[in-house]
């Protein structure tokens, strides 16, 4: 197994599950917004007839097309919001520095202008933002006002952003596992990866796994996966239903 895959594959550990629940777990697609033609087509995921949630990018090709195709579908609707590479910031250690409190304020009011009905937030990549604690107690004061959640895409192991959202009073999770890598992403590297996340929220009540939209081997995993799982008694359901 690679270092990125390895990587990937940290756990969260929620509390323990209560005697008799049952395990949840909760499925995000990443990266809508960016569609090309090798990718399923995105009316495929959109008739997917299990909860499901749907992060889309802003200021990609595609945003405002797939966010409302998403709510038209009853997907639940999230902001995908990156951070580094694809800004420029100094990530200071000391102090956040205005000009980067200055640049994630612009792009995540245009996010909100753009993916417009989004109830939550997930970061894009970002494997050195998320560990820079001030810019993200910085972000997370001024997410706060908006009202949506924040899930922490856990890109990196020493992130701080899912604690930085809880100290700002957000409603928040953490990823589990990647049911796919741009390396990896067969229908049976999926299978395992969300078999992997279903065990979790059968020893801890609850998981989060997080694959991306452009792959055809995820498609067709969740689609004969979900199902089997849904009959064994594994709920399904959207990420804010796991944020706390």
């Amino acid at each position: 197994m690679s270092a990125v895959v390895a990587a990937l594959l940290a756990l969260w550990s929620p509390a323990a599950a209560e005697p008799g629940s049952r395990p949840r777990v909760a499925v995000v697609l990443d990266d809508f917004g960016l569609t090309y033609r090798r990718n399923p087509p995105d009316e495929e995921w959109m008739a997917l007839d299990f909860p499901l949630t749907f992060a889309v990018m802003p200021e990609s090709p595609r945003t405002k097309a797939a966010a409302a195709a998403a709510k038209a579908a009853g997907k639940e609707l999230i902001i995908h919001y990156p951070f580094d590479p694809f800004q420029r910031l100094e990530l200071s250690t000391g102090a956040v520095s205005p000009a980067d409190v200055e640049s994630v304020s612009r792009l995540l009011e245009k996010s909100l202008r753009q993916i417009p009905g989004a109830v939550g937030l997930n970061n894009h990549r970002s494997y050195r933002a998320t560990r820079n604690r001030p810019l993200m107690a910085a972000f997370m004061r001024r997410l706060k006002p908006t009202g949506l959640y924040f899930l922490d895409s856990g890109v990196s192991p020493r992130s701080v952003a899912y604690e930085e959202a809880r100290s700002a009073g957000i409603p928040a999770a953490r990823d589990v596992v990647f049911l796919d890598t741009a390396e990896v992403h067969t229908r049976p590297f999926c299978a395992r990866m969300l078999a992997r996340a279903v065990a979790h929220a059968r020893r801890t009540g609850a998981a989060v796994a997080i694959g991306h939209h452009y792959f055809r081997g995820t498609l067709d995993c969740l689609k004969a996966e979900i199902p089997r799982y849904q009959k064994e008694g594994v709920e399904f359901v959207t990420a804010s239903a796991l944020v706390r």
